[in-house]
């Protein structure tokens, strides 16, 4: 190849390069500033701000420096949350997400250097001393029920009052959850297992108290039920037996002779109602009496 073509080789790939070093787009969603030798292009003393498309620099001098304008967020970390003192001195873990945006591209990067981490450190730690505050004027009451609207409103007011010399705009900050910190907790829930199982222990002594006031109590009416009983028994019995002595005299009365024969009747039977049974008696005794002839004769005689 001839000294001429490279000569024209070389300077069409010097003129391609700067043309590509001289154009920069930038995308939907982000703006741009130019630096030229480190500073901010400006003009009529204002910061020269890109919007989004296509857009020519001065190679070599000018910088293009593209940032994200849309909205961002912000959360503190699950396993570090935010710790609080309420007003009555109680310690509270609180996880919170803000959402924010770059509003003031020349401030956001004269005051962060352009820098979104250092950016989110600088509002994390400022929304901080925010929570921290709102939770310390009210009790943990107040901050999770009753006043959460009021202090959930002062939070983002002052979080986008503070993010403001950073060119910053805060949209919201939302409170995810509230836990007391890992160390209260476990001594909390050992002070409520030692409550509960005094209030178990506490409800069985009663419900032992109760039971044993059942048991004697059952035992009181099943005595006096047995003693109303006995007594209704005796009396039956006694009128029983009244009436079966008033039968048994009439009958006596009737025909004495007869219910005489009848009684030594029945004793015979009920004395002989086995085979194996034996009596020792005398035999001029009573007892056999309708077994000797004259008794018996005496017996018809009489009747």
């Amino acid at each position: 190849m001839s000294p001429q073509k490279i000569l024209i080789t070389a300077v069409v790939f010097i003129l391609l390069f700067l043309g590509f070093a001289s154009f920069y787009i930038v995308n939907e969603g982000e703006n741009a500033l130019v630096l030229r030798l480190g500073k901010i292009v400006r003009e009529s003393d204002v910061p020269y701000v890109l919007q989004p498309g296509l857009h020519c620099k001065i190679p070599f001098i000018d910088h293009a420096r593209i940032f994200d304008t849309r909205m961002q967020q912000l959360a503190t970390s699950p396993t570090q949350p935010l710790t609080v003192v309420t007003k009555e001195q109680t310690f509270l873990s609180v996880e919170y997400f803000a959402k924010w945006r770059i509003n003031d591209l020349p401030k956001f990067y004269t005051s962060t250097g352009g820098s979104i981490t250092w950016a989110e450190k600088l509002l994390e730690q400022r929304i901080n001393d925010v929570v921290r505050a709102e939770y310390g004027k009210r009790t943990s009451d107040q901050a999770i029920s009753t006043d959460r609207t009021n202090m959930m409103a002062a939070i983002k007011e002052q979080a986008n009052n503070i993010g403001k010399d950073q060119g910053i705009q805060v949209i919201d900050v939302q409170i995810q959850q509230i836990t007391l910190p890992k160390d209260i907790m476990d001594s909390v829930f050992k002070r409520m297992a030692t409550e509960r199982k005094q209030f178990a222990e506490a409800k069985r002594a009663e419900g032992m108290e109760k039971s044993e006031e059942i048991k004697a109590l059952a035992d009181q009416k099943a005595t006096v039920i047995k003693a109303t009983a006995l007594m209704q028994g005796a009396t039956i019995r006694a009128t029983g037996d009244q009436q079966a002595a008033e039968i048994f005299a009439k009958a006596y009365s009737a025909d004495p002779h007869f219910y005489s024969f009848y009684r030594s009747m029945e004793a015979y039977a009920k004395s002989f109602h086995h085979k194996s049974d034996v009596l020792v008696l005398k035999p001029e005794g009573q007892f056999f009496n309708y077994f000797r002839s004259s008794g018996v004769s005496n017996t018809v005689e009489k009747r």
